[in-house]
């Protein structure tokens, strides 16, 4: 009997098992489940406002410094007819300036479809760039030598600025090549003088008298002139705020005209005056960074 029981308990364990075995044997695998795919990264866009700042490097050609007479007595110095032979006063010398810029940059630009960009930008730089140069010659035919006459010249910006528009061409999404052009303004120091190594007087003294080996007219100007700019770059996009670039410009900013007088003869007088005339054109080389907002 007891015999029995064990395997009546054996035959239904062994049944349980095998239909617990068929059941799992029927149900369905689950496939493991997937993540899902990241979110597209967005599209760099350089539509916006921006600011930076910007340095770099400034030079000038060889620019000619021309002098010119206001008057008779000047005109006697200038044309060589103070002494019998003498050659006219030194002209058409040249200055070239050079030295370091760096300041402050803003705008804005449009992004037009996935390759043009047009934009404003505004600049403000201080300048610490100068050049002087100087001219001489001699005085031929005077009696106990051939003394030397000079003229000289310096020129220094201070600081300039531009307005401009800019265009440009997306060459990849973060590569901006870009043409920029409009107007430019800035602060131009100059000065002039003339020399003589002889002394001598116009009519006879009454009019001038020039000490030897001093300076005989001398004058100095500052002015805030303006002109125009051209120029070129590249800027890469690091991220959606920030972005190097690197920027050529041409400036001009016309002529500067300093005005150099001799002290009048006796008081009252007219004082005899030359005006020394010459370019500030310069060239600017500058690395930025700039924050969009």
């Amino acid at each position: 009997m007891r015999n029995k029981v064990i395997s009546s308990l054996a035959g239904a364990a062994f049944g349980f098992a095998a239909s617990g075995l068929a059941f799992a044997a029927d149900m369905a695998v689950k496939m493991p489940v997937k993540a899902p795919p990241p979110p597209p990264a967005p599209v760099p866009t350089w539509t916006g406002f921006y600011g930076g700042i910007q340095i770099g490097g400034g030079w000038s050609g060889d620019q000619a410094v021309n002098y010119s007479p206001n008057d008779v007595a000047a005109a006697a110095v200038l044309n060589g007819q103070v002494f019998s032979g003498s050659q006219p006063v030194p002209n058409g010398y040249r200055i070239r300036q050079s030295g370091a810029v760096g300041g402050v940059e803003a705008g804005y630009n449009w992004q037009a479809g996935s390759n043009w960009l047009v934009g404003v930008e505004a600049d403000f730089s201080w300048a610490e760039w100068d050049g002087k140069s100087s001219g001489a010659n001699v005085i031929v035919s005077f009696p106990g030598g051939a003394p030397l006459q000079t003229t000289a010249a310096e020129q220094s910006t201070d600081w300039y600025g531009t307005v401009r528009g800019r265009l440009g061409w997306l060459a990849t999404p973060n590569l901006l090549l870009f043409g920029t052009g409009g107007f430019a303004y800035g602060r131009v120091d100059g000065s002039a003088s003339y020399v003589s190594q002889i002394g001598f007087a116009i009519n006879p003294g009454v009019i001038i008298a020039c000490a030897a080996n001093v300076p005989c007219f001398t004058g100095s100007s500052s002015t805030i002139s303006t002109g125009w700019t051209a120029g070129g770059g590249a800027e890469w996009m690091l991220d959606q705020h920030w972005s190097v670039k690197i920027e050529y410009q041409f400036v001009d900013l016309g002529t500067e005209t300093v005005r150099i007088i001799a002290a009048p003869f006796s008081p009252g007088m007219i004082a005899p005056s030359f005006n020394a005339a010459f370019r500030d054109s310069f060239n600017v080389v500058r690395l930025g960074l700039n924050y969009r907002f």
